[in-house]
């Protein structure tokens, strides 16, 4: 078998390989588009009452005090510490964050 033949096999291989991949994405992709008709069909469930409203957070919450928490919390780990520090310095005020828990 010479160099040419064995590069056409390799070639034509790479080629029905490539092929077959293809056929199958366009393929799986017909389908896709199809299931959009196929849906229309089915029964649409109920709209969500009560438990669309337990999803939206109430309006009355204190929403400035959990801020300065984060904004503490964020602060402390830029800063690079795994704890508060005792020992305060001129220029930088110190946080002490001991919880956070959410009211409701």
């Amino acid at each position: 078998m010479s160099l040419h033949d064995t590069l056409m096999k390799a070639l034509m291989d790479t080629l029905m390989g490539m092929g077959t991949v293809f056929l199958i994405l366009i393929l799986i992709c017909i389908v896709i588009s199809l299931f959009k008709f196929i849906r229309k069909d089915m029964p649409q469930p109920a709209a969500a009452g009560p438990a669309a409203a337990e999803i939206i957070p109430e309006a009355d919450e204190d929403e400035g005090e959990l801020m300065a928490v984060i904004m503490a919390a964020i602060r402390m780990a830029k800063a690079g510490e795994s704890s508060c520090r005792t020992e305060v310095q001129q220029d930088e005020p110190v946080y002490i964050v001991r919880s956070v828990k959410r009211r409701r």
